[in-house]
């Protein structure tokens, strides 16, 4: 699975930054890099059958929370 990640990775990484260095896109190659590292990070994390946490519980607390405050929509 590894070495599957490392492929599909490596191939979407040549097919696309290049481009983005010959356009000169350098914001645009900023974010997808720091996009790219935190998915290729996550994904071999995923991998190697280590847990990684929910984030959709924190972001449903927050969510909630602006809810109640803004609109005075109250949930249980």
């Amino acid at each position: 699975m590894i070495v599957f990640l490392t492929m599909a990775f490596a191939a979407v990484i040549l097919l696309e930054v290049p481009g983005m260095i010959k356009k000169k896109y350098w914001r645009e190659l900023a974010v997808y890099s720091v996009l790219m590292v935190l998915a290729i990070v996550i994904s071999f994390l995923y991998a190697m059958d280590i847990d990684i946490p929910n984030p959709v519980k924190n972001t449903q607390y927050y969510v909630k929370t602006f809810v109640e405050n803004v609109f005075g929509i109250s949930y249980n």
